[in-house]
């Protein structure tokens, strides 16, 4: 008797959402955001008394670093979407899901919020963040394409999880400006986020590898506008970005101060610390 072997297909789901259906959810999203800033503000100012202290300028990058550190903790639902669900692991560059476009527009509104209030702050204050709207910019366009073409779920989840740095990061500047940088509280935290921006190295390979392996599939139905994003703001990132930020935070839990402008001295109280 011969043994015949076949193989059962494997079911990629596809979500019949489009960017349309979303456009109430991201401005849901964004007024979300921009609410959460000003509660920020306005509970820090009454909880800590050391927060009224702080000139304006470190006031809205106190109230824009709270919300931050919010927006990280979804890394991780991210992880959940990618290593526990895994719908989106059956297809890299196809499959989408009814969840996974719950992330993404939620996200979207949060980096249209980010990039808004990033521009204004630095109008207002006549500074430039280059590092954090570049790879901001990345983002922005990354989760528009993977909404506007249904598509790409799996890359854009594993970018932010990514953002898992955020959280320990919005801390540090946050108990630097609190006068709290000899405390064990801050050193644990820093050494977590050295940590943490080591493991972000490691997750970065892993999004080469599978970027290797799946390169024939992303050729034939990822959008080239998706996928030229997707590998020029991966190489910024991996080649340039969390090498320096890795490089930075380490220097500064030896030497516990903001810094902002590199080579050049400015004032402790009105420097900021613009790491992700």
């Amino acid at each position: 008797m011969t043994n015949v072997k076949f193989e059962i297909p494997i079911k990629i789901p596809k979500s019949s959402q489009t960017l349309g259906d979303n456009a109430l959810r991201i401005v849901v999203s964004y007024c979300t955001w921009l609410t959460l800033f000003f509660f920020m503000g306005w509970i820090s100012k009454h909880l800590i008394p050391k927060v009224r202290t702080l000139k304006p300028k470190e006031r809205m990058f106190w109230k824009l670093a709270m919300v931050r550190a919010v927006s990280g903790s979804l890394s991780i639902w991210a992880v959940y979407l990618v290593f526990i669900d895994e719908k989106v692991r059956r297809d890299f560059s196809v499959a989408t899901t009814d969840e996974s476009w719950a992330f993404v527009t939620i996200l979207f509104g949060f980096f249209i919020f980010e990039e808004l209030t990033l521009i204004f702050f630095d109008i207002k204050y006549h500074t430039f963040s280059k590092e954090l709207h570049l790879h901001h910019i990345f983002a922005f366009n990354g989760y528009l394409f993977a909404a506007y073409y249904n598509c790409g779920h799996y890359y854009a989840l594993k970018g932010f999880m990514l953002e898992a740095s955020t959280p320990f990061s919005c801390v540090c500047w946050c108990l630097l400006k609190l006068k709290l940088e000899k405390t064990k509280v801050w050193k644990i935290n820093q050494w977590i986020l050295i940590n943490v921006f080591h493991f972000r190295t490691f997750l970065e390979i892993l999004w080469w590898i599978d970027i290797y392996h799946d390169w024939n599939n992303i050729k034939q139905n990822l959008p080239v506008a998706f996928t030229i994003n997707m590998l020029v703001g991966l190489i910024t990132i991996s080649c340039w970005l969390t090498p320096y930020w890795t490089y930075k935070k380490t220097v500064q839990y030896f030497h516990p101060t903001d810094w902002n402008v590199e080579g050049r001295k400015q004032k402790a109280d009105d420097e900021i610390d613009k790491t992700s």
